[in-house]
């Protein structure tokens, strides 16, 4: 799939997690992780006195984003930005995005790591967040590996519930389906890549509900562009429908759905 468009004009979807950056020594945890299996991703949160950070895996595992939010109003357009990810054994790169929460217009920025890199905070004592004008915030760590235990159970309980494992692909008569190629339009290219003159690959896993409805996108293949990467997720969340994917008994079920490479592409 190919999409070759020119402008962007697009909201991104609001996170739940409350964020203050601040300069200084590791902020101290005040409570406990709190670990929540949604229908669709697991989330971990912990809040630092006023602050609250957040962790979230992809369903298949193979990513981390950490997320935060800081309650200044958000750009209108999303801004991608050079971050690091630092668990004290020095900094890993990580291309970031800032934007807008949809429902109080605060500030949400997005660190994407792997689940090797991730790793690292299993023995780690803090995590450092930076990014150049943005924010620089470190976090004091402790149950990491409790933590990222919990993490692999609820990816799992994913994996069985959206029927992706070995065990549930027994189950189908019929996959979902769907036609994406019609979704994009020449609107959607996001400001900040056209301004780079940023282009690049995309695919992505979708959880399409027994209703044909997306109620989950993740990064499956990164384009290496954020915001071409976070476009195509909210334009499938808000405008694709499949046809329910049914078992051999013609009942609609859960169904994983791996899209073909979306390819960004500027208009010359």
């Amino acid at each position: 799939m190919q999409v070759i468009v020119r402008q962007f004009t697009a909201a991104f979807a609001a996170l739940f997690v409350s964020f203050a950056p601040a300069m200084g020594a590791p902020l101290k945890p005040t409570k406990p992780w709190v670990l929540d299996y949604a229908e669709a991703q697991c989330i971990a949160s912990r809040e630092y006195g006023d602050l609250t950070f957040g962790v979230r895996p992809a369903p298949n595992g193979e990513t981390y984003e950490f997320l935060v939010l800081d309650q200044r109003p958000g750009p209108y357009y999303a801004a991608e930005f050079k971050g690091n990810v630092d668990f004290g054994r020095g900094p890993i790169a990580a291309w970031g995005l800032v934007f807008r929460a949809q429902a109080n217009k605060a500030r949400i920025y997005q660190f994407r790591i792997s689940a090797a890199e991730m790793e690292q905070a299993r023995s780690a004592a803090s995590v450092r967040l930076s990014a150049k004008n943005e924010l620089d915030q470190t976090y004091a760590l402790n149950s990491m590996p409790q933590l990222i235990s919990g993490f692999k159970k609820c990816t799992e309980n994913l994996e069985h519930y959206w029927n992706m494992t070995l065990a549930e692909s027994g189950k189908f008569a019929r996959h979902a389906r769907g036609d994406l190629r019609s979704l994009f339009t020449s609107q959607d290219y996001p400001t900040e890549a056209m301004d780079r003159s940023q282009e690049g690959s995309v695919q992505f896993l979708l959880l399409v509900n027994d209703k044909g409805r997306v109620a989950g996108c993740h990064v499956l293949v990164a384009s290496g562009v954020p915001a071409l990467d976070a476009q195509g997720c909210y334009i499938l969340m808000e405008r694709a429908h499949f046809r329910p994917a049914q078992d051999v008994s013609g009942k609609a079920i859960r169904d994983a759905v791996t899209t073909p490479p979306i390819n960004w592409k500027i208009a010359s």
